[in-house]
């Protein structure tokens, strides 16, 4: 079971290194490098992550219904296929084509390593929740890892921009090839790390909870899933534009998420060790970290000093490292063996659809109000999210 574990981490960290390579750049180079508008690139963003949340919803299906691995076999295909022409190719609209068509393989593959991360949890009958704080923590060293050294690449060679990315998902496709059984395999026992492993569908959540309360916990969780991404997209968009307009440089601006990154490798395992033990229930973790984030926000109105936003982004990152690893391992404990795939898939589909229209509604808000109200809506909508999830019902 460890060795399941190593590799899932592994093929979690590599794609999280490729997400890294490619969204950094895609709006610069659809402008600078394409000589198209930034209304251009930021609608071409919008549909790649449109094509991303089918790939999302139609990778659960498939992971659930046709077959583990050759979700995972088939994303990757997509995927490079795609990168191998946007290495070579850089002509509009093209390159759109093959980006949208990018985004499509990820949402198979993000959501298969999503799905099979919650079938190999739900074999444990220790913490199950320790491999999803693992998890998110390797996604988060791919992606820093990934978006600093393609600040250096994109200067050097576009066509090393995309073609590294590529060879990380060959890589990716050979681990799978030689390491598919293991990670299909269920271990009953394994005394050498201290759990045992067993099968999780002694009963179904849905006819346990109750149908029509079974629909309402779904909702919550989604709607939750929603609005914090939505909020927490905010850094990535709008945020740029507020800090500079404070008179600090871009640099200073990016520094925030270098600090957010190196934060989370202290902050991650004290959550994963402290916070897990005080609750019982997930519930209660994702409540009190989705509050978390939303005061993180009201820090910032009366922001007055780079400090301000750096401990800002520090409440933020405590909040993140409750919530974003914690809501797929509730979902998993929602599922059975014969949903798990589509039910991760939710996870996938309502936070692309809140990293989509988050920048487009804030700049609305900012634009009719402005960024103070911004903030404030944020900590509102998140702090309604939260107080919904303490009424889901939750299995213990």
């Amino acid at each position: 079971m460890r060795a399941q574990r190593l590799w899932l981490l592994i093929l979690n960290i590599t794609f999280n290194l490729v997400m890294g390579f490619i969204l950094p750049v895609n709006t610069i180079f659809i402008h600078k490098n394409l000589h198209e508008s930034l209304v251009t690139a930021g609608f071409t963003l919008m549909v790649y992550s449109a094509f991303m949340m089918i790939g999302n919803a139609l990778g659960g299906v498939m992971f659930d219904r046709f077959s583990k691995r050759g979700t995972l076999y088939i994303g990757y295909a997509i995927s490079i296929l795609s990168l191998l022409g946007m290495s070579v190719h850089h002509i509009w609209p093209t390159y759109a084509i093959m980006l949208f068509i990018l985004g499509f393989g990820m949402g198979l593959v993000y959501t298969a390593v999503n799905a099979y991360t919650a079938f190999i949890a739900e074999q444990m009958s220790g913490n199950s929740r320790v491999i999803f704080n693992n998890m998110y923590l390797a996604a988060n060293i791919g992606i820093a890892i990934g978006s600093t050294a393609v600040g250096f690449i994109f200067k050097w060679s576009i066509f090393f921009t995309f073609f590294i990315p590529m060879l990380l998902f060959v890589v990716s496709g050979v681990i799978l090839l030689f390491k598919a059984n293991l990670l299909d395999t269920v271990h009953e026992h394994d005394d050498s790390i201290g759990h045992n492993y067993v099968s999780s569908d002694t009963a179904d959540p849905k006819i346990e909870i109750g149908a029509s309360r079974f629909t309402v916990n779904l909702i919550v969780i989604c709607a939750s899933i929603f609005i914090v991404w939505l909020g927490y997209s905010q850094w990535d968009s709008n945020m740029s534009a507020y800090m500079l307009n404070q008179g600090y440089t871009t640099r200073e601006y990016g520094l925030v998420f270098t600090i957010n990154a190196a934060s989370l490798l202290i902050i991650q395992p004290v959550m994963n060790r402290v916070v897990s033990k005080i609750f019982k229930l997930l519930k209660y973790q994702i409540f009190l970290g989705t509050v978390i984030m939303g005061l993180s926000f009201l820090l910032l109105p009366g922001a007055k000093s780079y400090l301000a936003y750096v401990m800002s982004m520090l409440v933020l990152t405590i909040g993140e490292s409750m919530v974003f690893p914690t809501i797929p391992a509730l979902l998993s404990k929602m599922s059975t063996n014969k949903n798990r795939g589509t039910f991760q898939s939710f996870y996938s589909i309502f936070g692309s659809l809140g990293r989509a229209i988050g920048p487009y509604a804030g700049s609305l808000i900012v634009t009719a109000l402005s960024f103070s109200s911004l903030f404030v809506g944020i900590t509102v909508s998140m702090i309604v999210v939260a107080v919904a999830m303490i009424g889901v019902k939750e299995l213990a």
